[in-house]
């Protein structure tokens, strides 16, 4: 019968197992059945708990390193001995330092070793003079650069929630990052005034400067370092920076001084092959050298004239003629050197088409004149003059031709549309749309409650909706940013909002549901309809084939479309003062119904947006938009008693409803209210029926029966 060994050790150096202990082949079994297990004599413990291995046992094959280990010298039991009782727990061999040597240098030598460079999280450590640890210190910012990035507030973007801030940063890395290169992360932001400063580690920094100038939500970047860390990055550039490199520096800087006109603003970068000085200097001796001149001409560029506004003022005008050039692929840091450019030459190139040129496409947002004459693409492109036009909205010369007039280039910068605004079209039906829209906003800013039992139903929808991408008014461009947390998680932009259970939750049906959520809004208050009109936009149209409430025409019902925009102020209720201002857009579907004034709103969407002003209605003949009554576009001017048409406590809906049945004749017929509603009377009051009737009778009616005017 087996005896079962000891159980294993459990301590820290159960890894280590000694060699197998051999048994005499006398004492094994006979039989050749199962695993079998080998006696082993009762073992010795330490003190931790540890067996102690036998010093035959040991191998050193445990510590993973090639060589033999020293074996164990006896002591017998000396407590003199070089060989201390740590020796034996770990199975009586001692490491020979020598070998373990000899094995790292062989495998470094033969290329096995792998060398870890450290982590980017860790900062390098080094030792001072004194030999105490030193690490990078917290003069940095733990290390990191800091840079300085303006344009924020010039952007679309500033009417985010955090005020842009996130998806600038995101832009920031994804701009920065190489094909194929490790994500830049930008560790740490915060805003400051109209700046927002970054840290990133050093090794980023030049990915991220190289932003400078580009476009991010309708705005150029300004990307600079901070005082501090300029500095320090020019001595540590001065540092690398050898001599040969700074005399062709200032070869460069003298060669551009050369060329340059401050009477003009004119820099002249033509025949730039044939120039005897870079051509002695070798920059055009092979092509990688020819291609890497010109972005260091520009970096030269940048130190001389300055930033993004001095350059601007400095140089308006380019020329690159008689360069062979057959693409913009070497020169295209141009655009990101001197964005602000008004003129620019390419002629006598040998550009063939437009894809050579698509490079700065949009890129020169304010050129004026550009010459490509003398270029194939000119004969070879018939149509290139269109889509020159395209990339260039402010383009007045293309070569010697003027291709816009002064008004137009004029139109494009005030961000006018080629056709022209015409006044608002409002075309009511018995003022209904005029009298709706009246009584509707002094409502919503009072009694939401009240409003919306009067004019909705069980049928009626109402929904909101945040456009954060709107444009904004110029004089609110550097403003807070809005807030849109009141409104934002009821907003059913379809734009944004996808699932089709959420645009489900979104839309309120009924009554009760849409003054629920009128009440959970901001409280507000909108402009007087008729003390300040240019604040107001509407327009009315007649739609038909609504659906009948009361399901008795199946064909439908007539209604009007009611289209308006315009402003308002919320309101802090505790102190009544405003706090924000917004832009709105809202547009109202009205019908027949038991509603005040006979009708009801079937369907009210709502978009919310930041403030944008009210000039872009405005007519270009400059007359201030009004609404018109159904009443002005008639020959005659109807005198309306006060009150007649319009739901007003103790009226009954009968009386209502024929106040204007003999609103909507006498708009048509021009008689008075009196004659028109004793037709409506003959005719039991039907509305085609007494129309019939006052033709019959036109020719023998008095004239005090018409309106005069």
């Amino acid at each position: 019968m087996l005896e079962q060994a000891p159980a294993p050790p459990t301590g820290p150096r159960a890894s280590r197992r000694p060699g197998p202990t051999r048994v005499p082949r006398t004492t094994r079994p006979s039989d050749r059945g199962g695993i079998q297990k080998r006696r082993a004599d009762t073992p010795r413990t330490d003190k931790d708990g540890d067996l102690v291995m036998d010093a035959g046992r040991g191998s050193g094959r445990g510590f993973g390193i090639r060589g033999r280990a020293t074996p164990q010298t006896q002591t017998n039991g000396d407590p003199n001995s070089s060989h201390d009782t740590r020796s034996k727990r770990r199975g009586g061999v001692s490491l020979n330092t020598t070998a373990m040597q000899q094995a790292i240098l062989r495998g470094v030598n033969s290329g096995d070793a792998i060398i870890r460079e450290p982590r980017r999280g860790l900062r390098p450590v080094g030792i001072s003079e004194q030999g105490t640890l030193k690490g990078r210190g917290r003069g940095r910012r733990d290390g990191y650069d800091q840079i300085v990035v303006r344009g924020l507030k010039e952007s679309k973007a500033v009417s985010n929630p955090d005020g842009g801030i996130k998806i600038l940063l995101s832009f920031l890395e994804r701009k920065a990052t190489a094909p194929n290169a490790p994500l830049i992360r930008i560790e740490k932001s915060h805003p400051e005034g109209d700046a927002l400063i970054i840290s990133v580690r050093p090794e980023d920094t030049p990915s991220i400067m190289r932003l400078n100038g580009f476009s991010f939500a309708g705005a150029v970047l300004n990307i600079e370092m901070s005082a501090g860390n300029a500095s320090r990055l020019d001595n540590k550039e001065n540092l690398k920076t050898s001599d040969d490199t700074m005399d062709l520096k200032a070869k460069i800087t003298s060669i551009l001084g050369q060329r340059y006109s401050r009477e003009l603003k004119l820099l002249n970068l033509s025949f730039l092959g044939n120039d005897p000085e870079l051509v002695n200097l070798g920059l055009f001796q092979t092509s990688s050298r020819g291609s890497k001149f010109f972005p260091a001409l520009m970096k030269v560029c940048d130190e001389i004239f300055g930033g993004a506004q001095q350059k601007a003022e400095a140089v308006m005008s380019v020329t690159l003629a008689n360069n062979a050039l057959d693409s913009i692929a070497s020169v295209s840091a141009l655009s990101q050197t001197f964005p602000a450019l008004k003129n620019l030459d390419l002629s006598n190139n040998k550009f063939k088409n437009l894809e050579s040129l698509a490079g700065w496409r949009w890129k020169f947002k304010h050129l004026d004149h550009l010459v490509l004459s003398e270029n194939p693409l000119v004969t070879e492109v018939p149509d290139y003059v269109a889509e020159i036009l395209k990339w260039y909205p402010t383009l007045r010369t293309l070569n010697t031709t003027q291709v816009r007039s002064d008004e137009e280039v004029t139109a494009t910068a005030k961000g006018k549309f080629p056709l022209p605004v015409l006044p608002a079209s409002f075309r009511d039906e018995a003022s209904i749309g005029e009298n709706f829209v009246k009584q509707f906003f002094p409502a919503f800013d009072s009694d939401r409650t009240a409003l919306a039992a009067g004019y909705y139903d069980s049928q009626s929808s109402f929904s909101l909706s945040v456009n954060v991408s709107a444009p904004r008014a110029p004089e609110s461009t550097n403003s807070k940013a809005v807030s849109w947390e009141s409104y934002i998680k009821k907003s059913r932009n379809l734009v944004r909002v996808t699932h089709l259970p959420a645009k489900m939750a979104r839309m309120y049906t009924g009554v009760d549901s849409i003054r629920d959520v009128w009440l959970t809004l901001p409280n507000t208050r909108h402009p007087d309809l008729l003390a300040e009109p240019q604040k107001w936009n509407i327009e009315c149209h007649s739609v038909p084939g609504l659906p009948d409430p009361n399901e008795q025409s199946p064909s439908g019902v007539g209604g009007l479309i009611v289209m308006l925009h315009g402003e308002f102020l919320e309101i802090d209720v505790s102190t009544n003062k405003s706090t924000t201002i917004r832009s709105f857009d809202r547009t109202f579907v009205l019908g027949p119904g038991r509603g005040v004034g006979g009708i009801r709103v079937a369907n009210d969407m709502l978009v919310l947006r930041a403030y944008g002003g009210s000039e872009a209605w405005i007519p270009d003949s400059g007359e201030p938009p009004a609404m018109q009554s159904s009443q002005s576009q008639l020959p005659r001017q109807l005198a309306m008693p006060d009150g007649f048409g319009v739901a007003v406590p103790g009226k009954s809906e009968e009386l209502l409803q024929k106040e204007v049945l003999a609103m909507e004749l006498s708009n048509q017929t021009g008689m008075t209210l009196e004659f028109s509603g004793m037709c409506l009377e003959q005719s039991g009051w039907s509305l085609e029926g007494a129309a019939v009737a006052f033709q019959a009778a036109k020719a023998n009616l008095p004239p005090e029966a018409f309106v005069s005017f």
